[in-house]
C-alpha cells in the first residue's frame, strides 16, 4: 500500500480545476438502500480523516470503509514517473486535475455507492479540496445516491503549529517556509454549507465523539 506520506507533491502549487472531477463523480453514483448512509469524511492532509474512519468503523455496526487513497495513489506517483516528473509534483500536473483526479474520486465513489446496502454506512474519506465548495457536487450526490442518505463531514485544520507537528509526525514535509505556503492553500477554499464542520485540534476520542453525536441525530 502507498504510503500516505508520500502523496500530494505539487497539490498546494497546481492550478485547480474542480469542473472534471465534479462530473465524473456525479456520473460514477448510483441510488443506494433506504437506511444505508453515505458518510464522506473530508478536509487537508493530516487532519485526521483516516483514524476518523478508522474509530467510526469499531463503533458503527455494519459500517465499512472505503479510502480513496489505497488504490488511486500509487497510480498517481506511477502516471508521474511515466511522464518523467518527480513525485513532488505528481499532483501539481494539469493531467492529474483532468484526468487522473476525477478517476480518483470517481472510482472511490462508485464502490462506496455500491456498498450502500441495506442499513450499511460506508464511509467515503478523501480531502476533496476545491470540490468542497461546489453546491452542484453535493445537492446532485445527495439526489443521486437517494434513497440513501449522504452526510459530510468535514475535519477543519488545527492551529498551525499542532498541524506541523502531526504532517512531520506521519513523515510528510512540515518544513517552513512551505508548510505556511501549503497550508493556506489547502485550507482557501470554502466548505459546502450543508456539511458539518468538525474541530480537529482535540483528541482524537473527542473528534471521534463528537462525529458519533452527528451521526446520531
Amino acid at each position: 500500500m502507498t504510503d500516505v506520506a508520500g502523496l500530494g507533491g505539487g497539490y498546494a502549487d497546481s492550478k485547480p480545476d474542480a469542473a472534471p472531477t465534479v462530473s465524473a463523480v456525479l456520473d460514477a453514483a448510483c441510488p443506494g438502500a433506504k437506511g444505508a448512509r453515505l458518510v464522506v469524511i473530508a478536509g487537508p492532509p493530516g487532519v485526521g480523516k483516516s483514524l476518523l474512519a478508522r474509530g467510526l468503523c469499531e463503533h458503527l455496526p455494519h459500517s465499512t470503509c472505503v479510502d480513496k487513497d489505497w488504490t488511486a495513489g500509487g497510480f498517481i506517483l506511477a502516471a508521474a514517473r511515466q511522464a518523467d516528473a518527480p513525485p513532488d509534483q505528481a499532483y501539481g500536473r494539469q493531467d492529474y486535475w483532468q484526468c487522473l483526479r476525477p478517476l480518483e474520486y470517481a472510482g472511490a465513489t462508485k464502490a462506496a455507492c455500491a456498498n450502500l446496502i441495506g442499513r450499511r454506512v460506508v464511509l467515503l474519506v478523501g480531502g476533496w479540496g476545491p470540490e468542497l465548495s461546489v453546491d452542484e457536487l453535493w445537492s446532485g450526490l445527495s439526489q443521486q445516491i437517494a434513497p440513501a442518505q449522504l452526510i459530510v463531514l468535514h475535519l477543519n485544520a488545527p492551529p498551525t503549529e499542532i498541524w506541523r507537528q502531526r504532517m512531520a509526525g506521519r513523515g510528510s514535509r512540515s518544513e517552513d517556509p512551505w508548510f505556511g505556503q501549503f497550508a493556506l492553500a489547502v485550507t482557501s477554499h470554502p466548505v459546502w454549507p450543508g456539511a458539518h464542520l468538525l474541530a480537529s485540534a482535540g483528541s482524537s476520542h473527542t473528534v471521534l465523539q463528537n462525529a458519533l453525536h452527528i451521526l446520531s441525530e
